[in-house]
């Protein structure tokens, strides 16, 4: 397999429309066409199918030994995306997220205690669809709100639209007032009722609106409106939801995040992001790209002490070619012009190239603790034949002489050293260029000799060394 071909990628699996099931649901063509230009393909998965259990004929068109999927799509029960992980693993796929990752994200009892400190109190009573807890039992669950107003919903949905009759308790002591609105709350959910009643404080938010924050491997990739409310943009401050999404440890998850009337943000709702909607009109680009990149085997970052190296995908790429931050705050205001210059001629060659090759492109050289961008580090590509690699990095003027670059070398050559396609990481510098020879020599690399006109530096990796050792031991 060709590192960077189609097949390192992972399938994206969309929903086919019900008048025509051989094509993807126009609701999600905006998507499959935004996976497609991040260099991935799509599959359509029969929806109906699926929900009527006919599992087989569901995944039909996905082809076998297809690898990694992400599925976007429709929100499915846990016990269906369980089902759906079942047939795509008999025709050779795999799901990227488990079902007990899904149902962790997807349903509030498995993701709560994470976010017990950034969101609404919550209890919850399992109860099968069109099942009505009783008086008493809600009562009991009541006494711990002590008088305060209540959300009801359950473990995954609320009826926010029909707000007074199933969704708004004023009073939680008011226990008739309580199950009449929970009776008519799991009236109206019928058989999509999911896992029981929940009953949630109420807290008063600000006019600004919700943002949904896409989260992929811990990194928030894309924030941007609630589709409920597209034409508001809050921007939040994620520092402390960060550190529960990691906590939570699900690759693929939404966070649905607004500011509290006291100031402060508050998460309303997780979710699996493979089932979580976009608003409409949203560029999907970034979200895609970082979906392509991390399902193909790619960090977004890579950290070591106080350096973080942060995955330079094409929509970002793009603006830092153009001299722009790129969402960055970079330490002498902009990038560097040979980060910029560099950008341009990675995108320039990948498109020449006709694909997209994640992970073997550049990553921003922050500061892990301010965020301040201080420059650029990559590959020139993709290892060849040979498992050769090149890197080259460049910091902005005012980040230079502090070892911002020795560790940065040190980082991505230590990623890369494990991969088993790669045996020799390069690098090359001008003659007179002393400090970089420098910061070559402490990360490890050897003189290797001149190359058209530029000294080149090497360092070899563990799988090189074995297949070394493995030819010396060989038949003569």
């Amino acid at each position: 397999m060709t590192v960077g071909s189609a097949a390192d990628r992972p399938l994206f699996l969309l929903p086919g429309d019900p008048l025509r099931p051989r094509r993807i649901d126009p609701h999600f063509a905006a998507e499959a066409a935004a996976a497609q230009a991040a260099g991935a393909a799509t599959a359509v998965l029969d929806h109906e199918a699926l929900l009527a259990g006919d599992d087989e004929r569901a995944v039909v068109r996905v082809p076998r030994d297809a690898g990694p999927l992400w599925y976007r799509g429709w929100m499915l029960p846990a016990e269906r995306y369980a089902a759906l992980a079942t047939a795509l693993s008999a025709r050779g796929c795999r799901l990227l997220t488990s079902p007990d990752a899904y149902r962790t994200a997807h349903e509030l009892p498995g993701w709560y205690a994470t976010f017990k400190a950034l969101t609404p109190r919550s209890a919850w009573l399992p109860c099968p669809p069109g099942r009505t807890p009783g008086k008493a039992e809600l009562a009991r669950l009541a006494e711990q709100f002590g008088g305060r107003p209540l959300v009801v919903k359950d473990w995954v949905k609320s009826r926010k639209h029909e707000w007074a009759e199933a969704a708004y308790v004023p009073d939680a002591a008011d226990t008739a007032r309580l199950a009449a609105v929970v009776e008519r709350f799991v009236t109206l959910q019928e058989d999509s009722l999911t896992g029981g009643v929940v009953l949630r404080a109420f807290e008063s938010f600000d006019a600004a609106g919700e943002a949904r924050v896409w989260w992929v491997d811990g990194e928030p990739v894309l924030v941007g409106a609630h589709p409920d409310t597209p034409r508001l943009r809050p921007v939040p401050d994620l520092a402390r939801v960060a550190d529960a999404v990691r906590e939570l440890g699900r690759r693929f998850v939404t966070t649905d995040v607004v500011r509290r009337s006291d100031g402060a943000w508050r998460v309303v709702e997780v979710g699996d992001g493979q089932v979580s909607g976009l608003p409409e009109g949203a560029d999907a680009g970034p979200l895609f790209e970082a979906l392509v990149a991390v399902g193909a085997g790619f960090p977004l970052t890579l950290t070591a002490g106080r350096v973080a190296l942060r995955a330079l995908l094409p929509t970002a790429a793009a603006q830092v070619a153009d001299g722009e931050p790129a969402g960055y705050d970079w330490v002498d205001g902009t990038p560097p012009r040979s980060t910029s210059a560099g950008a341009e001629i990675a995108l320039r060659e990948a498109i020449a190239a006709g694909l997209k090759r994640p992970g073997w492109s550049g990553y921003v050289l922050t500061d892990a603790e301010a965020g301040t961008a201080l420059g650029s580090i990559g590959f020139h590509g993709p290892p060849d034949a040979e498992g050769r690699v090149e890197i080259g990095y460049d910091l902005s003027p005012s980040a230079r002489g502090a070892g911002w670059a020795t560790a940065a070398v040190r980082l991505l050559t230590g990623w890369a050293a494990e991969r088993p396609e790669v045996r020799t990481v390069c690098a090359v510098t001008e003659p007179e260029n002393a400090p970089s020879q420098r910061v070559l020599a402490r990360a490890g690399f050897r003189f290797a000799g001149e190359r058209d006109g530029l000294r080149a530096y090497e360092m070899r990796t563990r799988a090189a060394a074995v297949a070394a050792d493995g030819r010396s031991e060989g038949p003569a």
